[in-house]
């Protein structure tokens, strides 16, 4: 079965992963924009969303526990609530649509978040417990219900909040790192990842963590803000 596995798109899917991922850790969260849009073209949506939660939770694993420290609970723990809450109830819906719609609303979200990134929006209304709960729900149902992965919406919310940088970055780690978490959980209750999609995470894992690793290595050494030309750009051609 192993052997099954091993063919060109398995090594593709390892290119994938590794940058994906070292995205991931460099900028705190878009490699699962560009993660489970070109795994869909490999192997479909449902297992493309598996697949990315399988190596996302492993390759960033290492980096949580520390960024727990920084996570600013009182907004973060209602958002995951509201995440939790929301994948629970809409993932049935994703494991029986249609792969034709669940691929055009992936292209369709991606456009939009290269777009909301590169006009730099921000979010201006009120913060708390209640509002948080509503982005982690609304975050939830779009990830959950039509598989595609919504952590801008998350990113608008916590880089309006008057934290340090530091602060903003563990927020929008640990809250995309649940997301996927919860996700891949809910998958696994519904019995919706093949055999072949957890034999190919345990070879695609790894170049998830050395992606992962690199990102967190040139985070502490290249600003971000050159970065951020070359991923605008990638997300409006995977949208596309």
């Amino acid at each position: 079965m192993f052997l099954e596995v091993i063919d060109p798109m398995l090594f593709a899917g390892m290119l994938v992963a590794f940058f994906a991922s070292g995205m991931t850790a460099y900028a705190g969260f878009g490699g699962a924009l560009v993660m489970v849009p070109l795994f869909t073209l490999m192997i479909g949506p449902v297992q493309a969303i598996a697949l990315t939660g399988l190596c996302s939770a492993v390759a960033l694993f290492h980096l949580v526990p520390g960024q727990l420290r920084l996570v600013r609970w009182k907004e973060a723990a209602p958002l995951v609530a509201g995440l939790l809450v929301a994948i629970s109830l809409s993932s049935g819906f994703l494991v029986k649509a249609d792969p034709a719609f669940v691929r055009l609303c992936m292209g369709a979200f991606v456009l939009l978040a290269a777009f909301i990134l590169i006009r730099d929006l921000r979010y201006k209304g009120p913060r708390g417990p209640v509002p948080s709960f509503g982005i982690g729900t609304v975050t939830g149902v779009i990830m959950g219900g039509a598989g595609v992965p919504a952590g801008p919406v998350m990113v608008i919310y916590y880089l309006a909040a008057p934290e340090p940088p530091a602060v903003q970055r563990a927020n929008i780690m640990v809250s995309v790192w649940l997301l996927l978490v919860i996700m891949l959980a809910n998958l696994v209750m519904r019995d919706a990842i093949a055999a072949k999609t957890a034999i190919s995470a345990v070879f695609i894992a790894p170049a998830s963590i050395i992606g992962a690793s690199l990102g967190q290595y040139l985070f502490k050494r290249v600003p971000v803000s050159w970065f951020k030309t070359f991923a605008h750009g990638l997300l409006v051609v995977i949208g596309i």
